[in-house]
């Protein structure tokens, strides 16, 4: 059994003090091994992001404890330059994430700077090795991101992140500021570049379709709290939890989702589903299955 990468024990994270602290995630924890892709899914302000932020160091966990390569990560000014340069992100607006004074050969070539390992002709070599990593033209290099389509961005963002060399990737929301053709262009990257180089990854969705053509593993949160987790296969096509099944309904068919008068009475009355609004969404994942195994490939 191969080790895990990342190890992710009972999780929490508080913002505040004293009367005014709030936990905004509370008794998270799986493992993820090399080569593993593990989607966390919920809605907006669920409690998704802030986990891999934990993990990034951007936020600090107020009890558990996050495990990489077996050794306990610290607050992100104590970490190793094994840790900082193991981990990397890649965030979901790629224009913002990027310098728009520099050109995309600045951009991948600064990390390697800050690094120091490497002389100026050495450099060059590695940035054209990221371009070709990530399926980009050489000579998009000397331009700078406004002159780049979204996907092309997100794309540079994804070899930058690749310049480390990283164990584990992060990509947050990385999907959902792309049309849907560069959306499906750039999750084929991702998993062709996490079996080229056995990278582990944390995808962060909203989108239980995404999720299905990415993960391995799914983490499920709901207002802070995991409801439900387990290979993919089964927490999409068996879910357990009320909140999972909805994401499903709305993701596979939202307009029969809300169309459906058991699932719109449920959502409107807030709290608690019911059953019967249960048994609407059940329904319509249903159908959306058969249709999918009726369909031709």
């Amino acid at each position: 059994m191969t080790a895990p990468l990342l190890s992710i024990q009972n999780l929490g994270v508080a913002y505040g003090s004293g009367r005014d602290r709030r936990f905004v995630l509370r008794g998270a924890g799986f493992d993820l091994a090399p080569g593993q892709v593990m989607a966390i899914v919920g809605e907006s302000g669920s409690g998704k992001s802030t986990l891999v932020r934990a993990v990034a160091g951007l936020a600090t966990p107020a009890e558990g404890e996050i495990l990489f390569e077996g050794v306990a990560l610290p607050p992100l000014g104590k970490r190793s330059k094994t840790m900082l340069h193991g981990i990397q992100m890649v965030f979901q607006d790629p224009g913002a994430s990027l310098n728009p004074r520099q050109s995309i050969r600045t951009v991948l070539e600064e990390p390697l700077i800050v690094v120091g390992k490497l002389d100026s002709a050495a450099r060059r070599r590695r940035v054209e090795e990221l371009m070709d990593l990530v399926h980009l033209d050489h000579r998009l290099l000397d331009l700078r991101p406004s002159a780049l389509s979204g996907g092309q961005k997100q794309r540079v963002a994804i070899a930058r992140a690749l310049s480390m060399e990283p164990r584990l990737l992060i990509a947050d929301e990385a999907l959902s500021a792309l049309d849907f053709a560069n959306q499906d262009k750039v999750s084929a990257l991702l998993l062709e570049l996490k079996d080229r180089l056995n990278l582990a990854m944390l995808f962060v969705s909203h989108d239980m379709r995404s999720v299905r053509r990415m993960a391995d593993h799914v983490c499920v949160i709901e207002s802070g709290q995991v409801v439900e987790q387990g290979p993919v296969a089964e927490v999409l096509y068996h879910p357990k939890s009320a909140y999972t099944q909805l994401l499903l309904a709305a993701a596979l068919n939202p307009a029969a989702a809300l169309a459906d008068p058991r699932l719109s009475a449920a959502l409107e009355a807030g709290g608690q589903i019911s059953d019967e609004a249960l048994a609407g969404v059940m329904d319509i994942i249903g159908a959306n299955a058969r249709m999918q195994e009726q369909s031709p490939s």
